[in-house]
Formats: C-alpha cells, sequence, structure tokens
C-alpha cells in the first residue's frame, strides 16, 4: 500500500477509535492532524463530526495525486482507556518512534480490544451509582436501600437491551419507564416510607448523558460550533427520551397510586 495512503488509513483508524469512545471533536481532529502532519505533505487536514470523520492528504510531489477518506461513526460508548491509548500511538509515532506500520497495527489492536471492565463490573457500578445518588440528594437509609434494589433492576435492563441490540431511544425509554414504575411498587408494596422521588431520581442519574453534554460544551467553547452543537443535540434527545419514559410511567400511575 501506498505509505501516504497508509498514513490517511491511520489517521482515519484513529480517529474512529476516539470518536467511538466519545471524545470530544477537537481531540479527535488534533490526533488526526498529528498524524497526518507526520506525512509533511503540504496540504493535510481532517475535520471530525459526531458521526462522521473526513480527512485529505495532497502534495505536489504525490505521483497519484490527492488522498481523500470518509468514516461513517455508527457507534459510541465511553471508553477513556481507548481514547489514551490512541493518542499515545500518535504521539509515539510524531517522535519517530514508531513507524506508520506499527502505528496502523497497535489501532487495529486497540480498536479489537474487549472493553476494560466487564458486564458484572459495569452492572455493578450502575448500583453504586444509584445507591450514591440517594445519599447525594439526602435520601435515609430505607431510600437507599429502595434505590439499590432499583439500581440492579436498571442494570439487569441495560444488560436486556444491549443483549437484543435495542435502540437507544427505545431502550432509554423503556428503562426510565421500568425503573420509576418500580419506585413506586416498592412504595406501594415493599417500603411504604421510601421517597418515590429520590429513589426514582438517584435511580435515572445512571442514565443521563453527562459525557455527551460535557464534551458538546466543550466543543462550542472552542468554537466547533457544528459538531458541538450535534452532540448537544444528541444528548438533548436521550435525555429526552428518559423524561419520555418516566412521564409515561408518572401518567400510568395518576390516579392509582399519585
Amino acid at each position: 500500500m501506498n505509505q501516504h495512503k497508509k498514513m490517511l488509513e491511520t489517521a482515519l483508524l484513529a480517529g474512529q477509535i476516539m470518536t467511538e469512545s466519545n471524545a470530544e471533536s477537537y481531540r479527535v481532529e488534533d490526533t488526526m492532524n498529528r498524524i497526518l502532519t507526520s506525512s509533511n505533505a503540504a496540504y493535510a487536514v481532517a475535520v471530525s463530526f459526531s458521526t462522521s470523520l473526513y480527512a485529505t492528504l495532497d502534495d505536489p510531489s504525490f505521483i497519484d495525486g490527492s488522498f481523500t477518506g470518509i468514516k461513517r461513526i455508527n457507534s459510541k460508548s465511553t471508553n477513556l482507556n481507548k481514547i489514551a491509548l490512541v493518542n499515545e500511538v500518535s504521539r509515539q509515532l510524531t517522535s519517530n518512534k514508531i513507524n506508520i506500520d506499527q502505528a496502523y497495527q497497535q489501532l487495529l489492536e486497540i480498536k479489537q480490544q474487549k472493553p476494560q471492565y466487564n458486564r458484572l463490573e459495569q452492572s455493578f457500578a450502575i448500583v453504586g451509582l444509584a445507591a450514591s445518588f440517594s445519599v447525594l440528594f439526602g435520601g435515609s437509609l430505607v431510600d437507599l436501600i429502595a434505590a439499590t434494589i432499583n439500581g440492579i433492576i436498571l442494570a439487569l435492563l441495560i444488560r436486556l437491551t444491549d443483549r437484543y441490540y435495542i435502540n437507544s431511544g427505545i431502550s432509554n425509554v423503556f428503562q426510565a419507564f421500568v425503573v420509576t414504575l418500580v419506585s413506586f411498587l416498592l412504595h406501594l408494596f415493599v417500603i411504604h416510607s421510601i421517597s418515590t422521588d429520590i429513589v426514582t431520581v438517584s435511580t435515572l442519574m445512571p442514565m443521563v448523558p453527562g459525557t455527551a453534554i460535557t464534551n458538546s460544551l466543550r466543543d462550542i467553547f472552542r468554537e466547533d460550533y457544528i459538531a458541538g452543537g450535534a452532540r448537544a443535540m444528541e444528548a438533548f434527545l436521550d435525555a429526552l427520551m428518559i423524561a419520555l419514559g418516566a412521564a409515561i410511567a408518572l401518567s400510568l400511575l395518576r390516579g392509582t397510586i399519585l
């Protein structure tokens, strides 16, 4: 493969891994540009959006003409470990510690890596978050117990929707609906003294797209309005689906428990 084309493919692969791992657009562009400029081409530019990547390499000395590549981003999940690993590879490449073939191979290995934490550890984290938020919101011991139970249910729901590849919007509605309903059922049939508001909100908090909101603001503050606006819209829709699921449950409960 032409080395300049390999350089372009390496930059796009690095950008794809970082975008799929929920890195900020400016960080993705910085890493891709570091890789592209190591080719010493007269014109090297990379553009990152939340759903696609674009990169171009051009120079008067190129016999085969310019090289342009596009990558479509179809899925995302927060993985800071992969972002750090890709950054390390790009810096090793630009400092000539590794060559482009080694960089490409390392990036392929990073892309194929399994999640840093297994499903059981992720489930424990979700339950722990729900319980912790109940304390943070001033809940009592019984609220903590109820939030823990509800957190277990949320963790099981997340594993269920992941297993059957359910759309994120639909899964957010479904999960928010169930945990809101369970909060009031726990109040009605199990622990009458719990605060349903605290238990419900504490269990919904692990679902809130906090990383997407933060990254969208960081992109906007760096005047990358298109990428930041797209991320903000994505985060807003996720939050809207969560609110919709909770609202449906509350509407069904109105007149019976409320």
